[in-house]
C-alpha cells in the first residue's frame, strides 16, 4: 500500500478542549498509522474543521458576495484620507481577476488539499479496529457533508450558476470522490449537472448517517458538521439547482426542528446571531474571530478596509433593529474640496458573540420563502418573510415578489457574503453605484466575468483541467 503523507492537529488528550480542538497542525505521520485508530481518525477529522476555518475566512473569499454586489464599498486610508482599492481583492473588485496570480488562488489549492483529506478520512473510516458502528457513521456523515460543502462552495465561485444552460450542460467544477496522488491523478471538469448529482449523493447519503453526538466528543453540536447544518446545506442545493420542492423540504425540516429558534427581537443589537447559529467552527485558543479580523472598527488607525455602501445601508428604515449592528464613525477623507470627517458604515456584527459563522437559522426562512414562491405558495412565502421583518421591529408587508424577496435577504445578510451569488442564480445584473472605483462597476448578466478562473498552476499541473470562457 502506497504510504502518503497527511497534516494532523497534534494533541494530548482528547479530553483536553484547547489541546484537541485547536491546536494547529504541526507534524505529518504516514496515511495508515494516522488513520488506523480512532483517535488519529478524530484528529485528521478535526485537522480538516481546522483547514475549513482557514480557508473560508480569508479576506478575498469573506468579502467577495458583498464587495462584487455592492453591498460594499472601501474606507479610507487613516494618514492620506484617500480612498483606494484594497490589493487583497483588486482583481476580483474589478471582474478581472488573473489566472496567472490570482486572488484566490489559495481557497482554490486549500479547498482541494482539504478534501484530499476528507477523502483519506472516507476511504478508511470503515477499517477502524477500536471505534463502534455508531462511531464510525458519524465519522462518515460529518466528512461526507465537508465534502459536499467544499465542493458546493467551489462551485459557486468557478462557476456558472445551475440554469446558466437549460441542461446544465456548462462546466462544473472538478468533483473528486476519492484520495488524489500528484503526478499520477488528472481529474477532469464535470459538468454543471454531474456535479449537483453529486452533491445530493453526499449530502444525502451524510444526512442519512448522523448519529445523536458529534464524532469529536469536545466543543457544541454547532462547532461540527451536523443533520441541521446539512440539511442547510442540501437546501442550499436545492436553491441552486431550481429544485423547489427539495429547498421547501430541507429548509423546513431545519425550521421545524424544535432546538433551532431565531434570536429575539430583544436580542438583535447585542447577539444577533448567538441563539440562533447552526454552524460556527470554534475559535482558537486566542479566541479570535476571523471575520473579525477583516471587517471590525478598532480606531481610525486600526480598521476595516471595508464598509457598507450607501446603496445598502439606504435600504434600512429608521426603525429597523439591525440598523444597530452598524457602527458610524467619521473619517478623514480626501476630497476634492479638501479633507472632511465623512461618515462610514462599519458592521458590529463581528464584535458580537458570533463565532466563525457559517450557516443560522434565518437563512432557513428565505430558502422556504423563495421555495415557497417559486412554488406558487405567496401567503407562506411572505409569512416568513415577516417573521424575519417582525424580528427587525419591522411592520407587515403586503405582498411578495422575487425582487422584495432579495432586497430583504440583502438586508439580513449584508457582511455575510450572500448577495453577488443570489444575484448570480437569479440571472440578475450587478448595480454597484455608490463608492465605485471599478472600471467594471455595474456588469450585466450572462457574464463570464461572474466566475473565477482556474489558477494557472492547476492548468499547468492537470493537462485534463478546462480554463473559464474568457480568461
Amino acid at each position: 500500500m502506497k504510504r502518503l503523507i497527511f497534516s494532523i492537529i497534534s494533541i494530548v488528550s482528547l479530553a483536553s478542549c484547547s489541546d484537541f480542538l485547536y491546536s494547529e497542525p504541526v507534524e505529518s505521520v504516514s496515511i495508515t498509522e494516522q488513520l488506523g485508530s480512532k483517535q488519529g481518525m478524530l484528529e485528521s477529522l478535526n485537522g480538516a474543521y481546522y483547514q475549513l476555518r482557514s480557508i473560508y475566512f480569508t479576506e478575498a473569499a469573506l468579502t467577495y458576495g458583498d464587495l462584487l454586489s455592492g453591498n460594499l464599498k472601501f474606507s479610507p486610508s487613516a494618514s492620506s484620507g484617500n480612498i483606494s482599492i484594497d490589493a487583497t481583492v483588486s482583481n476580483v473588485y474589478q471582474f478581472d481577476d488573473q489566472k496567472m496570480d490570482s486572488d484566490l488562488s489559495l481557497f482554490y489549492s486549500d479547498m482541494y488539499g482539504m478534501i484530499n483529506n476528507v477523502n483519506l478520512i472516507l476511504q478508511y473510516a470503515d477499517q477502524l479496529p477500536d471505534a463502534t458502528v455508531a462511531e464510525i457513521s458519524e465519522i462518515k456523515a460529518e466528512a461526507l457533508a465537508l465534502r459536499a460543502f467544499a465542493h458546493f462552495h467551489l462551485y459557486k465561485y468557478y462557476a456558472q450558476n445551475y440554469t446558466y444552460t437549460a441542461d446544465a450542460s456548462h462546466l462544473g467544477i472538478v468533483y473528486n470522490t476519492k484520495p488524489l496522488t500528484i503526478g499520477e491523478d488528472y481529474p477532469s471538469r464535470g459538468t454543471a449537472a454531474s456535479n449537483f448529482t453529486l452533491l445530493e449523493n453526499d449530502i444525502q447519503t451524510s444526512i442519512s448517517l448522523f448519529q445523536a453526538t458529534p464524532a469529536i466528543p469536545v466543543g457544541q453540536k454547532k462547532n461540527f458538521m451536523n443533520i441541521d447544518a446539512a440539511k442547510m446545506l442540501a437546501a442550499e442545493i436545492a436553491l441552486w439547482k431550481n429544485d423547489w420542492q427539495k429547498a421547501y423540504e430541507y429548509s423546513n425540516a431545519v425550521i421545524t426542528d424544535t432546538s433551532n429558534i431565531l434570536t429575539p427581537s430583544t436580542d438583535v443589537a447585542t447577539d444577533w446571531a448567538l441563539s440562533e447559529s447552526i454552524f460556527e467552527i470554534a475559535n482558537t485558543n486566542n479566541n479570535d474571530f476571523p471575520a473579525a479580523t477583516i471587517y471590525n472598527f478598532i480606531s481610525a488607525a486600526n480598521k476595516s478596509n471595508y464598509v457598507a455602501t450607501d446603496d445598502v445601508y439606504s435600504l434600512y428604515s429608521t426603525n429597523d433593529l439591525r440598523k444597530s449592528l452598524f457602527e458610524t464613525q467619521n473619517l478623514k477623507t480626501t476630497t476634492s474640496a479638501g479633507s472632511p470627517n465623512l461618515p462610514y458604515h462599519f458592521t458590529k456584527k463581528y464584535k458580537l458573540k458570533t463565532g466563525s459563522l457559517i450557516y443560522r437559522l434565518s437563512l432557513a426562512y428565505f430558502i422556504r420563502a423563495e421555495a415557497d414562491l417559486r412554488l406558487g405558495n405567496s401567503s407562506q412565502a411572505l409569512n416568513d418573510i415577516n417573521t424575519v421583518r417582525n424580528r427587525a421591529g419591522l411592520t407587515n408587508l403586503t405582498s411578495i415578489n422575487l425582487d422584495v424577496l432579495l432586497e430583504e435577504k440583502r438586508k439580513e445578510f449584508v457582511f455575510e457574503n450572500q448577495y453577488f451569488f443570489d444575484l448570480m442564480r437569479n440571472h440578475k445584473n450587478v448595480v454597484r453605484n455608490n463608492g465605485c472605483l471599478s472600471n467594471n462597476c455595474s456588469p450585466t448578466y450572462p457574464n463570464n466575468k461572474f466566475v473565477l478562473p482556474i489558477p494557472h498552476a492547476s492548468i499547468t499541473i492537470n493537462s485534463a483541467m478546462q480554463q473559464n470562457p474568457g480568461y
